[in-house]
């Protein structure tokens, strides 16, 4: 997917491929927001996220999750092995994560935090994450 299809899947709630006006304006929020705390989360003010550092700032954002998942996804994100998120790998990691979020919560109803999966609907959950 290209970095636009991603955000259009991770902000399009009506499934039309395209945003309205205010899935664009939340877009536009979450972007903003994702560029302040990356520039706020860059203690060493190299222009890139250690893991250290993007684990604090998931932390910050309300990700409490074990440092091996948040390992998995740093290497996801971090095509180069830099061992560090630039800016826009930094985006992309979080709009999988926004991604996550909106396709766990269509299988957790009841807002528990955990949810049981057939094969069918793993594919399917799969299928929806950007």
């Amino acid at each position: 997917l290209t970095d636009t299809d991603q955000m259009v899947r991770a902000f399009d709630t009506r499934g039309s491929r395209s945003l309205s006006l205010p899935e664009f304006q939340k877009l536009h929020e979450f972007l903003n927001s994702v560029t302040a705390s990356f520039n706020f989360f860059d203690a060493d003010r190299s222009r890139a996220l250690s893991f250290n550092e993007t684990l604090n700032a998931l932390k910050h954002a309300g990700f409490h999750m074990d440092p091996p998942v948040v390992q998995a996804m740093f290497k996801r994100h971090d095509p180069n092995n830099s061992q560090t998120l630039s800016l826009d790998e930094y985006i992309r990691l979080c709009l999988f994560l926004q991604s996550c979020v909106r396709t766990f919560g269509a299988f957790d109803s009841q807002r528990t935090g955990r949810i049981t999966l057939d094969f069918n609907q793993f594919v399917y959950a799969g299928s929806h994450i950007a």
